[in-house]
């Protein structure tokens, strides 16, 4: 049985394009999944002020990173196709793989190659957006265009080989090898320095005066470090936490951006937000716009976010975006509408998702509008799917409550409280990113360094939601708590 699926798929200029299914082999697909999340959370970003303090001594391969998207060129013996991580397909007539046929026979039966798929540009830098363009072209698309650079071998190698060599070295050695003389299809750029400051050298060369939208360094303890230039990116503020309810300053800001149909895409919180003197002045300014929101959104420290008036703009900066998470599939955030009653939830959809976001300044220039904050500020960066299609307020049914018990105690002037409500959502059957049912355990303290405690357990069926809530509450109610 062959690793492809080739039935049902579009047409994609002279060849196919499958969104989905594509991979037969379990073991294959799993093989595709587990590589693109294993190399993704060991990523090191940085910046370039950032080289020559973080980088250690010592061998590094450095190659340009090219502004694509990851997928692998598979060869089974009989056929040659791209893959994505998440078992998209193009095979057929396309140009790169009318290419990367001819190398077939200088590798083992399944060989699996990871690489960079891009569009191939005459003048100026690859883009993503292009590359999305172009692959959603139907029969008009311009794969002559396409372009794939590949960067590690994940499985198999030269004829006669089952397991790719151990180390980096070896597998772009094999690379170099079965791709050689290609143009569409090449392994990527590779030098290999010793100091941090010839890697500078590079970066200076390929991004700040080549094509490349970034370096990859890899370095001889295996770590492998992503340096981009810094990216900054025009907000509109839509809810803060506080930092400190006596000293009346800002924890964090919760960030939008603006879609092409005027909704607002939540893109992240930023927290890093300087001094308290800006803390403070930011609260000023934001502190009496609050509005309404049936969406509720809690910050990394479990604090609800205080939903406000989209008015003010900030610019932030951050070392880069990603549209995926670590098992390659798109990072979905809310997107939300803004009227009369305030903020309204609408659809879960795929957004970017900033690495360390630091706030730069309030930006009294801009406007909260499709031209100050519009979303291709991220999409000029990464892939995003479905960035042009419409978010419509889902139906969901309503979730039931199964158990509230709440629970206090006094302790040294203050009064502590411990609360458990544990409910079925009604909802994994409509939508798979919902479990069937939640266990949320909340634990207050006003006298710890750390106040507010929360602890959310999922179970698949009423009775595990019961023996959860149950182990909870022996757990955590003792001595000396009474029953509200």
């Amino acid at each position: 049985m062959s690793v492809f699926n080739l039935k049902g798929a579009k047409p994609l200029g002279k060849g196919k394009f499958l969104t989905s299914g594509g991979i037969n082999d379990r073991e294959v697909q799993g093989l595709l999944s587990s590589y693109k999340r294993v190399t993704a959370s060991g990523y090191t970003s940085l910046l370039e002020v950032d080289i020559e303090g973080a980088l250690p001594p010592g061998p590094m391969q450095v190659s340009p990173k090219i502004d694509g998207a990851t997928w692998y060129l598979i060869s089974d013996g009989k056929n040659t196709a791209l893959a994505s991580p998440s078992g998209s397909l193009i095979y057929g007539s396309v140009p790169l793989l009318d290419e990367a046929k001819k190398f077939s026979s200088r590798c083992s039966k399944i060989t699996i190659i990871a690489g960079e798929l891009y569009f191939l540009k005459k003048a100026g830098r690859p883009r993503v957006s292009d590359l999305v363009s172009a692959l959603g072209g139907g029969t008009k698309a311009k794969t002559a265009s396409l372009g794939f650079a590949a960067f590690d071998l994940v499985a198999g190698g030269k004829t006669g080989t089952d397991i790719p060599p151990d180390s980096y070295t070896g597998r772009y050695e094999a690379l170099e090898y079965i791709l050689s003389g290609g143009k569409r299809v090449k392994a990527v750029k590779t030098e290999t320095v010793t100091t941090p400051a010839e890697v500078k050298t590079l970066y200076k060369k390929w991004v700040e005066k080549g094509k490349g939208e970034g370096i990859i360094v890899r370095t001889a303890s295996r770590r492998i470090f992503k340096i981009k230039p810094v990216l900054t990116v025009d907000a509109v503020v839509i809810g803060y936490t506080l930092k400190n309810t006596k000293q009346k300053m800002v924890r964090s800001l919760a960030l939008a951006l603006m879609r092409k149909d005027g909704t607002y895409h939540f893109i992240g919180s930023c927290g890093s937000l300087g001094s308290d003197a800006n803390r403070k002045s930011l609260l000023k300014k934001i502190g009496k716009t609050g509005t309404e929101s049936n969406w509720r959104c809690a910050s990394s420290e479990g604090t609800l976010y205080r939903f406000v008036k989209p008015g003010i703009v900030i610019e932030v900066k951050s070392s880069d975006v990603q549209s995926e998470n670590s098992s390659g599939k798109p990072i979905r955030k809310m997107v939300l509408s803004y009227g009369k009653e305030g903020w309204a939830a609408l659809q879960k959809m795929p957004c970017g998702s900033l690495s360390n976001p630091v706030f730069t300044r309030i930006r009294g220039d801009k406007k909260a509008d499709k031209t100050g904050i519009r979303i291709d500020q991220i999409t000029d960066r990464c892939f995003v799917a479905e960035i042009s299609q419409k978010a419509v307020a889902g139906l969901l049914p309503e979730s039931k409550k199964l158990l509230r018990e709440v629970y206090t105690k006094k302790s040294k002037g203050s009064i502590a409280v411990r609360k458990i409500v544990a409910w079925k959502t009604n909802k994994e059957k409509t939508d798979s990113r919902y479990p069937a049912f939640v266990v949320h355990f909340t634990d207050y303290s006003p006298g710890r360094k750390e106040p507010l405690k929360r602890e959310v357990r999922l179970a698949p069926s009423k009775k595990e939601a019961q023996i959860i809530a149950k182990e909870i509450l022996v757990e955590n109610i003792k001595k000396g708590w009474v029953k509200s």
